[in-house]
C-alpha cells in the first residue's frame, strides 16, 4: 500500500514559491536517465529540455515502464509567473477501438493478460507530441541536443540491470512469439543476464530522425508506417492503427486540480490521471489528525495513513477516469465536508471491516469494476536553476 502512495506523490506538489537552485536536479528510476537529465540542466536547458532527454533515454533502459512508445502526464510550475500547468500525453484508443474490443465470444472481458500481448492493447502513443508542447512552452536548447544522451548510449550500448532483468524474466512467456523484442535484449534465447551490454541502433537512428525532422519523424511517414504494420501483423492479437490516428493524436493542455492541506496548497494533474484526486483524497481524511505529534516512527500514523488510503483507492477505483468520456467528480471527491465524513469511518484502535467507495457530491450512479494492477509507470522529476520544475509520470 505504501508502493501505492509513492507512485502516485510525483503527481503533485506543493505550490511554494522560491524554488531557484543553483545548478539544478534530476531524478529518476534509473541512473542512465538520471544522467541524461543532468547533461542537459549543465548546458543551459530548462526543466522541460531535461524531462525531454530523461523520456528519451528511459525508452531504452527501462522499456517495460516507459517510453516514446507510450505516453505520459506532465505537471509543470513555471517559476516566473507562478503557474503551475498540466498536460495530458496519455495514449488514445484507434478509432478501430469499438465496445466489446476486449471481451470474448462469450460476451465476458477476456483475462488481462491475454489480451496483453500483441496489437490489440496498443494505443496511440503520446509522448513525442507531449515533449513537443513541453519544448515548445518551456525549452531553452535546441530540440535536436535534447535527444543526444539517447542516442549516444543506444549507439555505444548499455548494460542490464537487475530490474531489467526481472522484467524480461518475468515476461518470457509472453514474448515467445515476438522476435524482434528478443533481438535486442536477448541472449542465446533467454533474457540478457545482468551486466550484459546491450546496443539499440535502430532506437539511434529512429531519434536521429527525431532530432532533425521534428515529431511529425514520429507520426508519419517511414515509423508511422512500421508502428501500422507491427500492430497489424502481430502473431497475437492484431488489430489497427491507422494513419490517422497517429497523425491526428495532440498532447492536451488541462488545468491543474488544486486544493488545500492546512497551510499549503497543493496541485496536481487531473483526469485522466488518477494521482492528485486519490492523494488529496488521502490527504483531507488524515488531516482530522495531529500526524506532525504522533510522527512519522509511531504505528497509529501508519495505521491511519493506511485506512485512509484503503477509502480514498475505494473511491478511485470506482469514479476515476478519462474525463473526455466519462463524468469525474472531481470536486466532491476533494470536498472538505465529504472527506471529514470519510474520516470517520476510520478506527484509531484496529482496521475496518469493509472499505466501500463512497458517494461524492455531483457522482452519477457508477457500477465497480474491481481495481486493476499496476504493471509499469515509471515517474521522474527535473528543476533547473531557476527553480522550474517538470514532475512527468
Amino acid at each position: 500500500m505504501i508502493k501505492r502512495l509513492l507512485s502516485l506523490i510525483g503527481l503533485f506538489f506543493l505550490a511554494i514559491p522560491s524554488l531557484a537552485l543553483a545548478q539544478g536536479v534530476t531524478s529518476s528510476a534509473d541512473p542512465r536517465a538520471t544522467e541524461a537529465g543532468r547533461q542537459i540542466l549543465h548546458q543551459g536547458g530548462s526543466a522541460a529540455d531535461a524531462a525531454v532527454a530523461m523520456i528519451a533515454v528511459l525508452t531504452l533502459v527501462e522499456p517495460q515502464s516507459s517510453g516514446i512508445g507510450g505516453g505520459g502526464l506532465l505537471v509543470y510550475h513555471d517559476e516566473k509567473s507562478g503557474n503551475i500547468a498540466t498536460i495530458d500525453g496519455r495514449e488514445t484508443a484507434p478509432a478501430a477501438a469499438k465496445e466489446g474490443r476486449f471481451l470474448g465470444p462469450d460476451g465476458k472481458p477476456r483475462p488481462f493478460m491475454d489480451v496483453v500481448p500483441g496489437g490489440l492493447s496498443v494505443g496511440v502513443p503520446g509522448n513525442i507530441r507531449l515533449m513537443e508542447t513541453a519544448h515548445g512552452k518551456w525549452g531553452k536548447l535546441e530540440w535536436a541536443a535534447l535527444f543526444q544522451p539517447a542516442i549516444k548510449l543506444a549507439e555505444e550500448g548499455f548494460e542490464v540491470t537487475p530490474a531489467l532483468y526481472a522484467w524480461l524474466d518475468r515476461f518470457q512467456p509472453l514474448w515467445k512469439d515476438f522476435p524482434a523484442a528478443r533481438a535486442i535484449y536477448y541472449v542465446d534465447g533467454k533474457p540478457a543476464p545482468v551486466g550484459t551490454l546491450i546496443r539499440n541502433p535502430t532506437y539511434a537512428a529512429v531519434l536521429r530522425d527525431i532530432a532533425a525532422r521534428g515529431p511529425d519523424a514520429f507520426y508519419s511517414g517511414a515509423n508511422a508506417r512500421a508502428i501500422r504494420e507491427a500492430v497489424a501483423g502481430a502473431p497475437r492479437n492484431p488489430a489497427a492503427i491507422t494513419a490517422k490516428d497517429l497523425a491526428d493524436y495532440r498532447a492536451k493542455e488541462r488545468p491543474a486540480v488544486c486544493t488545500t492541506y492546512r497551510v499549503y496548497k497543493v496541485c496536481g494533474m487531473g483526469p485522466p490521471s488518477s494521482g492528485a484526486t486519490t492523494v488529496f483524497g488521502i490527504l483531507g481524511m488524515i488531516e482530522g489528525w495531529d500526524m506532525k505529534a504522533m510522527g512519522k516512527d509511531n504505528p497509529m500514523s501508519w495505521h491511519l495513513l493506511a485506512e485512509a488510503m484503503q477509502l480514498a483507492y475505494a473511491d478511485r477505483d470506482l469514479y476515476l477516469g478519462d474525463g473526455d468520456f466519462i463524468d469525474v467528480p472531481v470536486a466532491g471527491l476533494l470536498d472538505k465536508h465529504y472527506l471529514a465524513n470519510r474520516r470517520r469511518l476510520i478506527s484509531p484502535y484496529g482496521r475496518a471491516a469493509a472499505y466501500p467507495p463512497g458517494t461524492p457530491p455531483g457522482a452519477q450512479p457508477r457500477s465497480a469494476s474491481g481495481p486493476v494492477a499496476e504493471n509499469g509507470t515509471t515517474h521522474f522529476v527535473a528543476v533547473d536553476r531557476g527553480g522550474n520544475v517538470a514532475s512527468l509520470t
